[in-house]
């Protein structure tokens, strides 16, 4: 009998204890970084102080109560089908300089189609409860493989088909976009108001911005700040 009550006190203390919540853990903010770095890029000295700047930022949200648990997701448009490196501020401050080693600039394809459909792939995976936006690089797709016929690109290029930039945009409460070709910003500002992303930003519901080379100085630092 008293092994039974033993038992049966066990039990109630089991059921009394707190469960371990798997939410808890759970990352709400994802930011998703998409960095041009193939061939289309001609201003490489520009992209690297804009990729510089915002590393600055994303380090200084582990500061933040809201924001230091957040998830920073960068992939690249010349290995487009992987996140090429994953982690909160925190861990981007203590790996900063081996994150800026993994971003090189090469004379390649840059796939927007893939490294977007890599941003939704990852989203669908995670299932975080925000996500914020951000793009460096002219807006110039050059899918894979790149190297066969002709590999003229003429400019304004329409955004390509099966990019998933849109509908990603729709769930999005940020998005900035740096270093957008003077001649593409026309084009992905149409393309992302089909999306209803201006009249969001208008409502207050979203954080947007679209920037050409010279605009994207001027911000560089100031880049994840509300307008």
């Amino acid at each position: 009998m008293r092994k039974l009550l033993s038992s049966i006190c066990l039990a109630a203390m089991i059921g009394l204890s707190p469960v371990p919540s798997i939410a808890a853990d759970k990352n709400d903010i994802a930011i998703f970084v998409v960095i041009e770095n193939g061939g289309v890029v001609t201003d490489r000295k520009a992209a690297e102080t804009s990729v510089n700047y915002l590393l600055g930022e994303l380090i200084k949200l582990r500061r933040r109560k809201a924001t230091r648990k957040a998830l920073v997701h960068i992939i690249l448009s010349a290995n487009p089908t992987e996140v090429t490196w994953s982690g909160t501020p925190e861990q981007l401050f203590q790996q900063g300089h081996s994150v800026l080693e993994l971003i090189k600039f090469k004379d390649t394809c840059s796939d927007l189609v893939l490294a977007w459909n890599q941003v939704d792939l990852t989203k669908r995976i995670t299932m975080p409860d925000e996500v914020r936006l951000i793009g460096i690089g002219p807006m110039i797709n050059a899918s894979f493989p790149c190297d066969e016929g002709d590999t003229t690109i003429k400019l304004p290029q329409p955004a390509p088909n099966g990019l998933k930039f849109a509908k990603l945009a729709k769930e999005a409460t940020q998005i900035k976009l740096l270093n957008v070709h003077a001649d593409q910003d026309e084009v992905y500002l149409t393309y992302l108001d089909r999306a209803g992303v201006t009249a969001r930003a208008q409502k207050g519901e979203l954080d947007f911005d679209l920037m050409d080379a010279a605009r994207t100085r001027a911000a560089n630092g100031k880049i994840l700040e509300a307008r």
